[in-house]
């Protein structure tokens, strides 16, 4: 079996490759600030999306009559993939828009497409998602804030959490209760488009223990929205939830993101000498980064097979949690050994000018505490794989 890519694949790789180079400073890996949320931070990020735009490659994918060119998925698998190798600024961003855009296309009305998919496609408004609360995360249908319909609209309170980029985003995306006397829990819940002017919303920022402060929580306090932001059927927002929640976890940024890390160790190890011996002779070291490059190869395979499922119109819900699962426990393993093989180094932070990698693996060992709990936990994933993937029962 080959797996190589083809030519054309090839090409728009290299011209991804290009335009990250063209478009990020130089010293973006080493030094700059890939992931705080100061005003620099904000404005590469917002140029960075522009050109993203510009190029087409927000909405490339799209049909032909919602202003897209019915591009391959592939290309925006390999989009993703080298946008979370060079640590691309606004990923949360570009993410999200994938997922707003895919709820549109698919379950939106005409009117919802017409007023939302331009913006999107400009990269002009930005949007957050509000699926977890303090009581459902991993387990969507737990959802407790509760839309109650009244005269024209419906009237939303309650509270979400891990609503990253809400302080910066103009809409949000969210399933709500309208329906809690349901039999069925899925069949309580609706998604929705919600203007974050809107009056009764309140967003705090909450700072990560890595130092990002992207995430927020979101306070809903009688908050009114038109009828017409229902997005498809009432009490079908479980549908539009998981599929969105399939893009969330399907992707290559796993096997991106520590293919750098390992890049970089192996250079560590090559340039660094204990005791007068280089790091790259030790048996100890050398089998930990062959390790790595093993899982590493696993993750991407995992991650191309589902881009392949995607592509053929296939169910994703297994092969994507397989991957996230992998990818996110892999995320933790890679940023561990990497603090290993550092030594000393791994104390130092983004900032400290003898931070080896722009103080990233150490960045990362603390972001990636959380990684294994976003978009579904481990147990999560594995229950998903076991009825879905292998077809046992639900316990």
């Amino acid at each position: 079996m080959d797996f190589r890519l083809t030519e054309e694949q090839e090409r728009f790789r290299q011209e991804a490759r290009d335009f990250m180079s063209r478009q990020l400073p130089s010293d973006w890996l080493h030094g700059g600030v890939p992931e705080d949320e100061t005003d620099y931070w904000w404005e590469i990020s917002q140029k960075f999306l522009r050109g993203l735009a510009q190029k087409g490659w927000l909405s490339f994918t799209w049909p032909k009559e919602c202003g897209g060119q019915e591009r391959p998925l592939w290309e925006d698998a390999l989009l993703g993939e080298e946008m979370a190798s060079w640590r691309a600024p606004a990923m949360d961003y570009w993410y999200r828009w994938k997922m707003v855009a895919a709820l549109l296309l698919n379950f939106g009305s005409e009117e919802q497409k017409r007023r939302h998919l331009p913006g999107i496609a400009k990269g002009e408004v930005y949007w957050c998602q509000g699926f977890s609360e303090p009581v459902a995360g991993s387990d969507l249908g737990g959802v407790e804030v509760r839309a109650a319909e009244k005269d024209d609209c419906y009237v939303i309170n309650g509270q979400k959490i891990w609503t990253s980029g809400a302080h910066r985003s103009h809409w949000c995306f969210a399933p709500l209760m309208t329906d809690p006397d349901a039999e069925k829990r899925s069949r309580r819940l609706s998604m929705f488009l919600i203007d974050m002017k809107t009056p009764g919303i309140t967003v705090n920022r909450l700072e990560s223990l890595e130092g990002a402060a992207h995430l927020c929580e979101t306070f809903f306090d009688d908050v009114r929205v038109p009828k017409e932001n229902l997005v498809g059927e009432r009490g079908r927002g479980w549908l539009g939830a998981m599929a969105l929640v399939n893009i969330e976890r399907s992707g290559l940024g796993a096997a991106s993101l520590t293919q750098r890390i390992l890049d970089w160790l192996v250079q560590f190890a090559k340039e660094t000498k204990r005791n007068g011996v280089p790091l790259a002779e030790d048996p100890v070291i050398r089998h930990k980064l062959a390790q790595m490059a093993i899982e590493i190869q696993i993750c991407r395979m995992l991650a191309y097979r589902t881009a392949w499922v995607q592509a053929t119109g296939q169910d994703v819900t297994s092969v994507g949690a397989m991957v996230k699962l992998f990818g996110s426990e892999l995320m933790q393993r890679v940023s561990n050994t990497g603090l290993q093989i550092i030594g000393p180094y791994a104390q130092l932070v983004p900032g400290s000018k003898w931070a080896k990698f722009g103080g990233l693996i150490t960045r990362d060992y603390m972001w990636n505490l959380s990684i294994t709990i976003a978009g579904g936990t481990s147990e999560i994933q594995r229950l998903i794989i076991a009825t879905m993937g292998l077809g046992l029962p639900r316990m």
